[in-house]
């Protein structure tokens, strides 16, 4: 049937009609925002809800979105205001005093005050709480909370007390909360992002916290994804499932394509070989010389590592950062090796064993069997025991081991760095096995003075009994790794592993 000119100038009419009208009821409805939400994939889930006990990365960087602490490390590594707007401390630097920011709110509607902030550092003092960083604040004498005002009464002078304020393991809490007693089973912080949920083994949820103090998040939730390995997390990051990850792989990081965005920092963490010098053989200095002088720190960086990372001593601190050539045997000597191996007793060599988590870090396999094949050119052979995340920290906490391959988080200051190891007074000292009246000296001299000068001093002499007893084998720090969508913009990496600056982060 044919149909008329005139009849189709009529449709045509009719049609542009209800287009009009359409477009018209269109632009006059509400605007409807698009959700911003960010998954981020991680091969491992928290452990605890607790951030003052918290030791796993993954707990770190979760509870670090949800809980604030008085000062904060930026991009520079310089210390900026947190929940302290400012502060400053006496001449004789024995005394800090805090002002707090105005108007700052838990996520349940309270305020927050000098109190909670004396409630908070008492809590991580008590040693019954086996908080993580306890030893880092042992110089606090007394506490004085007004209002918006802390002092912060020391017992010797001690400039690290400042950086010692930084981080997840010194959250700020609820006084009320800590009274109550419902630390790690109600979430209750201050930071950029509330908690929601947490099903463990699969997920943890967060949503923007409205009231928080600083600039509001633009991102509506992030969820923390358990992705099983770092290859999968690539694959959902290229699919678009997820958009965010902290990459440990410094292959998987090489395989992202061009639609995605890899921020490669230097990080302040370090990879060791840890030595516990109160289980034998590692009590004989003699051992733990000889596994030092079979070591080649490069190697163990091109075989696990692929090249990324750098050979590092054992303070990773910028300002005061160990030389690694200023150790025994700074390139491999086997000659020395076995001959530190038959003055401790082992002329025929001997077998150690060494506890690796493969799912802690994804060097860390690599990284046991590099020491493998190269220590059995000494006559030591290394025996691997394999372990989930789980019983690595239960047992690596307990020191229930001789040796064990870990990724430690480092610091800007080397006092809070490793006051908790070294020192006869550490909270983690039976982790390390090894203390002395001259690194107890030091570590107070390091703290004390407010001259880099004298602090450099300080920590030289710790750095060099460390490696003249091969107290730990330090090897390599690896460098950081997050890997975003294009459309994540605004995110700033930290090279101390935190993810805080996604509180300036945007989905476009």
């Amino acid at each position: 049937m044919k149909i008329s000119q005139r009849r189709i100038r009529g449709l045509v009419a009719i049609v542009a009609s209800v287009a009009v009208i359409s477009s018209s009821l269109i632009a006059s409805a509400p605007a409807q925002a698009a959700s911003k939400d960010l998954t981020i994939g991680l091969t491992l889930d928290i452990d605890k809800l607790d951030p003052q006990g918290a030791t796993s990365f993954a707990t770190v960087r979760a509870l670090g979105l949800v809980y604030g602490s008085l000062v904060e490390v930026g991009p520079k590594l310089d210390i900026r205001s947190g929940l302290a707007r400012y502060w400053g401390f006496n001449a004789e630097g024995t005394q800090l005093r805090l002002h707090l920011r105005k108007g700052v709110k838990f996520q349940d509607g309270s305020t927050f005050d000098a109190e909670d902030v004396k409630a908070s550092l008492e809590r991580i003092l008590d040693p019954a709480n086996k908080a993580a960083a306890r030893s880092n604040i042992l110089g606090i004498k007394s506490i004085e909370a007004s209002g918006l005002k802390v002092v912060l009464n020391l017992t010797t002078p001690n400039v690290a007390i400042l950086a010692a304020l930084d981080g997840v393991n010194m959250s700020m809490l609820s006084s009320n909360d800590i009274k109550a007693g419902t630390i790690g089973k109600t979430v209750n912080g201050t930071g950029p992002f509330k908690y929601v949920s947490w099903e463990p083994g699969q997920s943890v949820k967060l949503a923007r916290n409205e009231t928080y103090w600083g600039a509001k998040p633009k991102l509506d939730t992030v969820t923390f994804r358990i992705i099983p390995t770092e290859a999968s997390i690539l694959s959902a990051l290229n699919a678009g499932s997820i958009q965010f990850s902290v990459i440990t792989s410094p292959l998987v990081a090489k395989q992202a394509g061009s639609n995605l965005k890899v921020y490669r920092t230097p990080g302040l963490a370090y990879v060791a070989l840890q030595l516990n010098a109160k289980v034998a053989p590692f009590d004989k200095p003699g051992v733990r010389l000889a596994i030092q002088c079979a070591i080649d720190r490069s190697e163990v960086v091109r075989t696990a590592s692929s090249g990324e990372g750098a050979v590092i001593g054992p303070i990773t601190s910028p300002a005061y950062a160990s030389n690694p050539n200023a150790r025994p045997c700074p390139k491999v000597d086997l000659v020395q090796a076995k001959k530190y191996l038959a003055e401790a007793g082992y002329p025929n060599g001997l077998t150690i064993k060494t506890m690796v988590a493969p799912t802690q870090f994804a060097t860390a396999s690599g990284t046991a069997q590099s020491l493998k094949a190269q220590l059995a050119k000494a006559g030591i052979t290394l025996e691997i025991a394999a372990v989930d995340d789980s019983t690595f920290i239960s047992r690596w906490l307990g020191a229930n081991f001789g040796s064990a391959v870990a990724n430690n988080g480092g610091r800007i200051d080397p006092d809070t760095m490793y006051t908790r190891y070294f020192t006869s007074t550490g909270n983690l000292n039976k982790v390390a096995g090894y203390s002395s009246a001259t690194l107890d000296a030091n570590f107070a001299k390091g703290k004390s003075s407010g001259r880099v000068s004298d602090r450099k001093a300080a920590y030289v002499a710790i750095s060099r009994e460390l490696e003249d007893n091969a107290v730990w084998i330090w090897l390599f720090s690896p460098y950081e790794y997050r890997v975003a969508s294009k459309n994540l913009t605004g995110f700033i990496p930290l090279a101390t592993g935190s993810i805080l600056e996604l509180r300036k982060a945007d989905l476009k």
